[in-house]
């Protein structure tokens, strides 16, 4: 792990995060990112490691690399240990073209039928497997057994849900494929039932412990689970554990930071939702919480936040109380992110990181 000084406390304790999400890239130069990253006062980096088509960014044994003949994991620690940056690797984790190129098998099958993998689906980069098979569980586990070989900071978690695919205003949810039948038939568990709702949250669960169980021993190892922020927050936890199958209680006891993504761009509302997001999440679960804030939306022609608008995100996510903020911009491609933007989050992240070092280790203010 990269040091920034000793303390009792674990790392992402003793100090707010000041967070961005990156996207590899085949031709990037990791040192001169990590050292521009560092003047604009980021401390943590969450790096896609594994994305949605199941590709990796390192040499495996289990997955293709999408950059053949580099090792951009290996590269990315290295240069981030030299700017005193956390790099904390991201997993699409059900999210896994080739995972189905495998085990065609183990898609997620709608209610109506429909397996959920491009071209059935919409978006392009929709290829979900189910958790209720062997063969999901044994490729992702080998997958973070290869990540851990490498010394990073944390490990972050996302799309790991049963997705549902909608239809006008209906939402088809997910999984009927055989697996699951039979898995309900045996423990007589009649569908859409309170038992098939709290089972399904089950195995979303216990997937993620299984996940993570090889690091939770270990006191200064992010684990970060990132969720879907609902609109609704009265309903937010019985919306998510409906058509998700997802409970932010139990997985909150499975992680060390929740990450909600509050891309309040893309819903058109004002960034005070974030902060109710952040308060919601905290109350329900007890556990810190760095929202994940959205910098443009992700359709063209793009659009990027105004500098007031940002300045506002963020300290609406920090009031609510949040540990910190992670800027994501369209597509984890910082290039996207204007030189304004960076200019306002540098300021912010600059004005955090003397707040720390004035008031203490952040778990206690």
């Amino acid at each position: 792990m990269s040091g920034v000084g000793e303390t009792d406390s674990s790392w992402w304790e003793s100090e707010l995060l000041r967070a961005i999400t990156l996207y590899p890239w085949a031709t990037m130069q990791p040192e001169k990112e990590m050292k521009r990253l560092a003047n604009n006062g980021v401390n943590t980096v969450f790096v896609i490691t594994k994305e949605s088509d199941g590709r990796v960014f390192y040499d495996s044994d289990v997955a293709p690399n999408q950059v053949p003949n580099r090792d951009l994991l290996g590269e990315l620690v290295d240069a981030a240990a030299i700017h005193d940056i956390r790099l904390v690797p991201v997993l699409f984790v059900l999210c896994d073209q080739y995972l189905l190129e495998q085990h065609p098998g183990t898609v997620q099958i709608a209610k109506e039928g429909t397996e959920i993998r491009y071209p059935n689906v919409s978006a392009e980069h929709m290829h979900w497997a189910c958790p209720n098979h062997e063969a999901v569980h044994n490729h992702l586990n080998a997958i973070v057994d290869e990540i851990l070989s490498y010394d990073v900071d944390g490990l972050k978690l996302t799309h790991f849900e049963f997705q549902p695919i909608g239809n006008g205003k209906a939402n088809f949810l997910s999984c009927y494929c055989d697996a699951c039948q039979t898995r309900y038939r045996e423990k007589n568990i009649r569908e859409d039932s309170k038992e098939w709702i709290a089972s399904r949250c089950e195995t979303t669960a216990g997937f993620l412990e299984e996940l993570t169980e090889p690091v939770q021993d270990d006191s200064d190892f992010l684990v970060n689970i990132e969720l879907e922020a609902f609109s609704d927050l009265e309903t937010a936890v019985d919306d998510s554990r409906e058509i998700l199958g997802v409970d932010q209680r139990d997985l909150a006891e499975h992680a060390d930071i929740l990450t909600p993504r509050t891309a309040h761009i893309d819903l058109d509302v004002h960034p005070l939702w974030i902060r109710e997001v952040v308060r919601s999440l905290i109350d329900q679960t007890d556990t810190l919480v760095t929202p994940s804030i959205r910098t443009g939306e992700g359709e063209r022609p793009l659009t990027r936040l105004d500098d007031d608008e940002l300045v506002t995100a963020i300290q609406l996510a920090l009031h609510g109380g949040a540990h910190g903020v992670s800027l994501f911009s369209d597509g984890a491609n910082i290039g996207r992110i204007t030189s304004t933007q960076w200019e306002t989050a540098t300021e912010v992240f600059d004005e955090l990181a003397t707040y720390d070092r004035e008031f203490g280790p952040a778990s206690d203010h």
